[in-house]
């Protein structure tokens, strides 16, 4: 199975939105174009959140038509920048099975399509009211639905915005984690075992490749652009006008291979 996991695209509601200094439009269009012009085609595309910079419908108007032009099912998860309901009624994803029927409010779902008869593909959303902070936290329910989904026959993968556990940066794992990550993790390898083949998340606009426990999490880098993540930093600084990243995973019965690309951007202007 071949995948391509993108994040943190940032779209605002017009074409002229700049985070610091650069463009997020334009980055976001070529991102597109290189995945499109791969030499392969991926079975799917994963977007770990942050579609939008604000939730906004013109937003999510925007990044619908560039992100549709991508030639293959694109899924996707919800940043704590983004809305679910909009996100419903904007975005077209790939065929998915909701874990949640009665929840109106929470991503949580497995993907399918065929899909799942290869892997067993799961969603997460994470996100907490804005006041609360950026960072993530996962209800039980969630953690229940997903679990109990898993049946220890097939490799398993989990998607979500917020890294689990802590990466050695110092603002970064005080802000930015998932509250229970480690307890979540800890049941995902407990009930997937060996076939746990990854977690894979963004929000740190920074790429991420950790093991805790022998289990996998990779996280990658947003186009808009990156965040430091020094060890003793205690607050975040912005580095603009980066490369356009996106990982290229491919799965197997027993390895994940995780092949990051790194794009000098074109500016169209």
């Amino acid at each position: 199975m071949e995948f391509i996991h993108i994040g943190d695209t940032h779209f605002g509601p017009d074409e002229d939105l700049l985070i610091r200094g650069s463009n997020v439009c334009d980055r976001a269009r070529q991102l597109v174009e290189e995945i499109n012009s791969l030499s392969f085609v991926p079975d799917f595309v994963v977007h770990t959140g942050d579609v939008v910079n604000d939730p906004d419908t013109a937003a999510y108007e925007l990044a619908a038509e560039a992100l549709s032009a991508l030639r293959m099912p694109v899924y996707y998860v919800t940043g704590n920048h983004d809305d679910v309901g909009m996100m419903e009624k904007a975005l077209i994803f790939g065929p998915r099975e909701d874990l949640l029927s009665d929840s109106k409010d929470r991503l949580c779902y497995q993907l399918t399509g065929g899909l799942e008869n290869e892997a067993e593909l799961f969603v997460l959303d994470g996100k907490v009211p804005p006041e609360e902070g950026p960072h993530g936290h996962l209800s039980d329910r969630q953690m229940d639905a997903v679990l109990s989904a898993i049946t220890g026959e097939k490799p398993v993968a989990v998607f979500i915005h917020y890294p689990l556990t802590p990466i050695g940066s110092q603002w970064i794992d005080q802000h930015l984690l998932v509250t229970n990550g480690a307890e979540f993790q800890d049941q995902l390898a407990t009930k997937a075992g060996e076939n746990l083949r990854g977690i894979f998340s963004g929000h740190l606009h920074r790429g991420l490749q950790l093991y805790r426990h022998g289990v996998l999490q990779s996280g990658v880098s947003s186009p808009a652009c990156e965040f430091t993540a020094g060890p003793e930093d205690d607050n975040c600084d912005f580095l603009a006008g980066g490369a356009i990243p996106f990982h290229h995973v491919t799965l197997t019965k027993d390895a994940t291979m995780v092949k990051a690309y790194s794009i000098p951007f074109r500016d169209p202007r």
